[in-house]
């Protein structure tokens, strides 16, 4: 289940970004009064569609993060920003975009009972909905360093520059076009590539008791593969697992290995010995040993035995 929630988390969200950008061309090129081929009520009929399909993607993104258990969120963590201790700028960014796509979706519901001014203003809003989703898929995203993300994400990015230069820039000539999606372009890989803070490791004092004895399947994904710091994360049964590596020049440089049980317990502790059929390290004052597999897309799946 773990494998399935994470596609369809990943799937969704890349094609809500693409949709919210999609919707933002339009809407810039129609204040725009770019004449287009289809007659406007259509051009508006589609962006209104567009947005409410986003709405959707969004929400499919959000549900499948909640099921997953490869990287866990709580509900609180998906409902209030720069809560969770994973990537907490760039999540918190994507929250607080959803909830602002949210408040602007409320906003066109009752746009015949708003003024046209203030709903006009909460409709700009839609350009931080982007920009935050924008910094969110780059610096959160898994695949953020593929070269098939950076090109739709750096084709979405130069859409929407060269939407706002016929807006604003309309005498621009080609150099200057070719310039804005050459500089949309350098920002998304500068963007993808931005060095990301290691993960907060565990305290090692806990509100339970480590089990003396623990075993469970181990179910979780690679994450930060192309990145200095490169992790394993996922679930033992009950048991919350976490392995960080820092990488430098091809060697393993330092690990940190951390559990925590659903009683909140918690211990940390290195590994001593690493593999491609799994690992041996402590935790506290235990010994752990996992025995995995790591697939093509980087899903992990094996045991955890904890003495």
């Amino acid at each position: 289940m773990s494998a399935t929630t994470w596609y369809v988390a990943r799937s969704a969200g890349l094609v809500a970004y693409l949709l919210i950008s999609s919707s933002v061309v339009l809407g810039v090129l129609m204040s725009a009064k770019v004449r287009l081929s289809w007659p406007r009520f259509a051009i508006e009929e589609v962006h209104r569609f567009v947005a409410i399909l986003a709405g959707a993607f969004v929400t499919l993104h959000g549900v499948a993060l909640l099921l997953d258990k490869v990287v866990p969120f709580s509900l609180a963590q998906t409902l209030v920003p720069f809560t969770t201790s994973y990537r907490p700028l760039a999540v918190g960014l994507g929250v607080a975009s959803a909830e602002l796509l949210a408040a602007i979706g409320l906003s066109n519901a009752f746009r015949k009972r708003l003024p046209y001014t203030l709903w006009r203003r909460m409709h700009y809003l839609t350009i931080l909905v982007w920009l935050g989703a924008t910094a969110h898929g780059l610096l959160a995203g898994t695949d953020r360093r593929d070269a098939w993300f950076i090109a739709l994400v750096s084709i979405a990015v130069a859409s929407v520059a060269l939407a706002f230069t016929a807006r604003f820039g309309r005498a621009a000539g080609n150099g200057a076009l070719v310039g804005v999606s050459l500089a949309a372009v350098a920002a998304v890989v500068a963007l993808a590539f931005a060095p990301q803070p290691p993960a907060p490791h565990l305290s090692a004092t806990t509100s339970g008791r480590v089990p003396s004895r623990y075993s469970g399947r181990l179910a979780g994904r690679v994450v930060g593969s192309q990145s200095p710091v490169v992790s394993v994360v996922g679930w033992a049964g009950g048991a919350g697992v976490r392995v960080d590596l820092l990488v430098t020049q091809g060697q393993v440089a330092t690990t940190s290995l951390q559990l925590r049980f659903r009683n909140g317990a918690s211990c940390a502790g290195a590994v001593r010995s690493l593999g491609t059929a799994g690992l041996v390290g402590s935790c506290g004052t235990h010994s752990v040993r996992i025995a995995w597999s790591i697939a093509a897309d980087e899903t992990v799946s094996g045991r955890l035995d904890l003495s």
